[in-house]
């Protein structure tokens, strides 16, 4: 006799989180412990989104698909986001006061945008969901977002606000990266899948944040070290010698 329990489908998943007390897949209205990586972190947003959870059982069985929290060390919004592949991105946000704040992906120091797997590969303000209705009639559900948890609105409210489109913020920069590199295991892409991928599940992108966190409030404070105009704190080192310094 098959004592398993079956999985309930992704669109019944779909339906459960439509029809739950709060909005739109998600699990708390107030700041609750999550763990991971083998601490906890305070949640202020655990969404769970069935429409990206991959098909089959995996390590992505047990995962949320949206977690937005506070780095504890350095006070930055940090948010792990389940992509529509299946894999999860990372983001930290960052104010107007620091030296990155507004710069595009491409203009990120290499110091800096290799500090995470694959490097920086996204680099926008908030998720601002007027764009979203001029371009798709709709605004981007709360779930799907990058959007800030720095000056958010309090957890509770979450119950009777089911989108963020009455808001602006124009006052957190977003810099993100993926794990859909080779060598990274994408789980809907079952056609492209190599011996030896590997899947980044959510222990190993939440030490990436923490890691970007941590080397973007680094920056910010060297900056504070030197007097004003003063920007030799911004220059790199030199390159590592390839050829034993000769």
């Amino acid at each position: 006799m098959n004592t398993m329990a079956k999985r309930p489908s992704k669109k019944s998943a779909i339906a459960k989180a439509e029809a739950s007390k709060l909005p739109d897949g998600l699990v708390n209205e107030a700041p609750v412990a999550y763990h991971v990586a083998g601490t906890s972190i305070t949640a202020l947003q655990i969404y769970h989104n069935p429409d990206r959870k991959p098909d089959g059982d995996g390590p992505w069985s047990n995962e949320a698909d949206k977690i937005a929290w506070i780095d504890a060390e350095t006070g930055l919004g940090c948010i792990m986001l389940r992509q529509e592949d299946g894999t999860i991105s990372g983001y930290t946000g960052v104010g107007p006061d620091h030296p990155l704040f507004g710069f595009n992906v491409d203009a990120i120091p290499i110091g800096i945008a290799q500090t995470v797997h694959g490097g920086v590969t996204y680099s926008k303000a908030c998720e601002v969901n007027r764009f979203a209705r001029v371009a798709w009639g709709e605004p981007r559900k709360e779930r799907y977002t990058v959007c800030h948890v720095t000056r958010t609105r309090l957890v509770q409210e979450y119950r009777t606000v089911q989108t963020t489109e009455d808001e602006f913020h124009e006052d957190v920069w977003w810099l993100g990266f993926d794990t859909n590199h080779p060598g990274d295991l994408v789980p809907d892409r079952t056609w492209d899948r190599r011996k030896g991928d590997v899947y980044r599940d959510q222990h190993f992108v939440y030490q990436n944040c923490i890691k970007l966190a941590r080397k973007l409030k680094s920056m910010m404070e060297a900056q504070a070290d030197h007097p004003e105009g003063d920007r030799s704190w911004r220059l790199l080192p030199p390159p590592a010698s390839t050829n034993g310094g000769e």
